[in-house]
């Protein structure tokens, strides 16, 4: 069971796919969203979003992910 921040977090990866920490963490401040590092690690541990380190580090939804969005909805 995913938290309702985790879900809205959820959306806005599931909308961009690939999303750097900082862009991720600006956009979730324009929606007032508090404790998003909490809601990212969760998700990291859900297997619902990935890591990917290149220039920086890049956040991606996964499958897993794209389907508990779905289910949620």
């Amino acid at each position: 069971m995913i938290t309702d921040v985790d879900r809205r977090v959820l959306k806005i990866m599931g909308k961009n796919l690939l999303v750097t920490t900082g862009e991720l963490s600006r956009m979730l401040q324009k929606e007032d969203l508090n404790g998003n590092s909490f809601s990212i690690s969760r998700l990291l541990e859900l297997g619902y979003v990935e890591k990917v380190e290149s220039i920086g580090t890049t956040l991606v939804i996964t499958q897993k992910g794209l389907r508990a969005l779905k289910e949620e909805v």
